[in-house]
């Protein structure tokens, strides 16, 4: 046990990626009890005083998410930029932070606890501000040393700083137990953080990625995607807050055009690793999700039965995240502990757990959200995800294989 502080601590990804991946089965555990005894079978789980179906939500976006997110960001963010990596002063307040905060989340949701669960993100928040501060002196010095702006880098913090936003929101919800600013922080943490990010990060790793492994492929990225795709996203959250929900398929529609254009393009015309194929099969459900918005919207605009419920944004929830973070985060796991860059078994059983799971959430959807259909989608994510958490965990405790530092 004395080691293990020290090589938590060794690299930025190190806690934050143990962390996500403890939040990846509980908070998911905690969800399919409490969907058993809403809907299978009552076993008298405490209950807060806030609707628990209203916590779900924040708790993915805002404590499952981001150590995930900054233990890549804090990884990548200097090299993108061609600086050295961030020291230990920088990130482990982060991780400690986020760890702190997911520690008071599960206790706060398990004991029906919502000062604990408010207090979990009050915590994340003093967290995501370190990050956010130590992100921007990376960009400042890149203005100071009047460096091509990294556009990656600025598209990932820009949505950094919309995600901040969103979870002051879930703090003022808990305070004051305001709608629409659980609204507003469900949206903005959709829309304005979630999907940028993956969307921004796919764009840069998939390509390169690609590129240094199969013959002859094209690294297609230019970077009017990424103005396209923050414009139509802004407007589509526009449609969302504002009172224009029903002219939100005319944002989806572009997205759903625009993300499967991007999707043809990288997809590999050869042979490709699995860490590549999970890459590229996880960033599919980004069209499918927005496809699934543009039918949920006309049919809700005509008058036609047939609704979908939360299907469209799960599929970008649990479909394009969930696929992405097992993609990624192997990815990186495997690199930056010295082994070959490749899916391990329990791996692959994760990502098609994740694909099980999404189909499950929109058959819910599809059905009315039907209590049986959503507690197996969360049945299947916490079975099959589990033996990938704790491959992963056993890994950020341990020394790299190949001795070298990090």
């Amino acid at each position: 046990m004395v080691g293990r502080p020290p090589i938590l601590l060794a690299a930025a990804h190190r806690l934050l990626f143990l962390t996500g991946a403890m939040n990846l089965l509980l908070l998911m555990l905690w969800w399919a009890v409490t969907l058993f005894d809403l809907h299978i079978h009552p076993i008298g789980l405490p209950m807060p005083d806030v609707p628990v179906l209203l916590l779900h939500a924040p708790a993915m976006l805002y404590l499952l998410l981001p150590p995930f997110i900054f233990g890549f960001l804090l990884t990548v963010f200097p090299r993108w930029a061609g600086y050295p990596d961030l020291v230990a002063r920088q990130y482990a307040p982060v991780g400690i932070a986020f760890g702190s905060a997911s520690i008071l989340g599960w206790t706060g949701l398990m004991t029906a606890t919502p000062p604990l669960l408010l207090f979990g993100f009050a915590v994340a928040a003093i967290g995501w501000l370190f990050a956010l501060w130590h992100l921007l002196a990376v960009l400042r010095m890149e203005r100071r040393d009047r460096k091509p702006p990294t556009w990656h880098a600025w598209s990932t913090f820009a949505a950094l700083a919309f995600g901040f936003a969103g979870l002051v929101l879930v703090i003022d919800f808990l305070i004051r137990r305001d709608a629409n600013a659980y609204l507003w922080a469900t949206r903005i943490g959709t829309f304005g953080f979630m999907a940028p990010v993956f969307m921004t990060v796919a764009h840069r790793m998939i390509p390169f990625f690609a590129g240094s492994i199969i013959e002859n492929y094209v690294r297609w990225r230019p970077y009017w995607i990424l103005a396209a795709l923050w414009g139509l996203l802004l407007l589509h959250l526009a449609l969302n807050l504002g009172d224009l929900q029903d002219w939100q398929w005319i944002t989806a529609l572009a997205l759903m055009g625009l993300t499967g254009l991007m999707l043809w393009r990288w997809w590999p015309r050869a042979p490709a690793p699995g860490l590549l194929q999970v890459l590229i099969l996880g960033f599919a459900w980004a069209p499918i999700g927005f496809a699934l918005i543009v039918v949920n919207n006309l049919t809700a605009v005509a008058g036609l039965s047939g609704d979908l419920g939360r299907a469209p944004v799960h599929a970008l929830y649990v479909g394009m995240a969930g696929s992405l973070i097992i993609a990624m985060v192997t990815r990186v796991t495997q690199g930056h502990s010295g082994r070959p860059l490749e899916m391990p078994r329990v791996a692959w059983i994760a990502f098609w757990g994740i694909q099980a799971s999404a189909l499950a959430r929109i058959i819910a959807g599809i059905r009315g959200e039907h209590g049986h259909w959503l507690f197996l989608a969360a049945l299947i994510w916490t079975a099959l995800v589990a033996p990938w958490v704790l491959r992963q965990s056993r890994i950020y405790c341990a020394p790299r294989v190949d001795g070298r530092p990090g």
